[in-house]
């Protein structure tokens, strides 16, 4: 009787599970719509997620420290230590933007000379070439002659114009109250990640058995570490990226020092290639002022980016991750190759966990075989 309830309760299973998959195959764009509007709604948690993980960094190094001269009072300690890894990253932020913000007031300036000297030359060059060819001058002048409702026109590049305005402010608005409302999570997951951790831990072994559990949590606390040691050998790398790339084009005399330097030290945390944009942005800005020395830009650039790649990246990442430079390399480039920019981000850390298990399966084997090889 048991066994025929079952196979009639597994039939019934099976055809529900059937339907429901004839029905999301009918019906991809609205459950991608669903998706795409709950990845929205939960994106503030998800990013104040990332923002606990990487000030978890500095918060244990601040609480090690206080638990020394502040004792028994640990929920004291925990606030304090938020608050000053809030403050790091504020202070941070600040001295970039000082250091940034006049460099770039300056070099704006610079920049809207060069483009008058450029408009100067292409409005010379122009002239000279329709007083050679006068036949291309008078195809050029029917072109927009065809545009006879010139008010139209403008009328619709005003419009454009003030749609991209709102739009823009629209993004801005939501971006504050995104990073506002994930900067606040982020405070409650720091503050109760022990609580979090206990929950989480919990369920794990409520559903699965001790075994399973055990294997899930050793497998989440190498993760968390690999994870925590790469945030800070990128930080680390960047830093030291964007300090040679100063240095570089201070002593080639490049305009934009600054700007590049730091430029080159965001992008940069797309390991290996992210900097690739700051190049393209500093050939594009040095190229107003001096064409020449926009080449010579890519050559230092390039340069100082393999030096940085094979020696530099290696070494730091790969070493605070525990991999050699050789699967370092590999790792991000794989990883860039099959899912983009996120694997370029997360290759790395998840190509140190692989070895790592990997290494322990192995260590096993061989020692359940007795081979011992130097």
């Amino acid at each position: 009787m048991l066994k025929n309830d079952y196979s009639f309760i597994k039939t019934v299973l099976i055809v529900i599970i059937g339907i429901l998959s004839y029905w999301c195959l009918n019906n991809l764009s609205a459950i991608f719509g669903v998706v795409s509007k709950l990845i929205s709604v939960i994106m503030p948690f998800i990013v104040g997620f990332v923002i606990a993980y990487i000030l978890n960094i500095p918060m244990k190094k601040f609480e090690s420290i206080l638990e020394k001269k502040i004792q028994d009072k640990p929920k004291m300690v925990r606030m304090i230590s938020i608050i000053l890894s809030l403050l790091l990253m504020i202070v941070i932020v600040l001295i970039v933007l000082l250091l940034l913000i006049p460099e770039l007031v300056e070099n704006i300036t610079m920049l809207i000379d060069s483009l008058s000297t450029f408009a100067k030359t292409a409005e010379a060059f122009i002239i000279d070439l329709f007083d050679r060819f006068p036949e291309l001058q008078a195809q050029i002048s029917s072109m927009f002659s065809q545009f006879s409702d010139i008010t139209k026109i403008v009328s619709n590049l005003l419009s454009t114009l003030v749609n991209s305005m709102v739009t823009f402010l629209s993004n801005l608005f939501s971006g504050f109250m995104l990073a506002f409302t994930s900067i606040i999570f982020s405070i409650y997951m720091l503050a109760q990640k022990e609580y979090l951790l206990r929950g989480c831990k919990k369920v794990i072994y409520a559903f699965l058995s001790n075994q399973k559990a055990d294997k899930i949590i050793e497998l989440s606390e190498l993760i968390n570490l690999t994870f925590a040691k790469f945030v800070s050998g990128q930080c680390i790398e960047v830093v030291i990226l964007g300090t040679m790339m100063f240095i570089a084009c201070s002593i080639f005399r490049f305009p934009y020092a600054l700007i590049i330097a730091v430029l080159t030290t965001i992008t940069a945390l797309i390991p290996i290639f992210g900097a690739l944009v700051a190049m393209v942005i500093g050939f594009v800005l040095i190229a107003i002022s001096s064409p020449l020395k926009g080449l010579l830009f890519i050559v230092v650039f390039q340069v100082v980016q393999q030096i940085e790649n094979n020696f530099i990246y290696p070494k730091v990442v790969g070493k605070s991750v525990g991999l050699y430079p050789i699967w370092t390399l590999l790792a991000i480039t794989v990883g860039g190759n099959m899912f983009g920019v996120v694997g370029m981000l997360c290759g790395l850390p998840f190509a140190s966990v692989i070895y790592v298990l990997f290494k322990q399966i192995v260590q096993e084997k061989l020692e359940k075989k007795k081979v011992v090889i130097d």
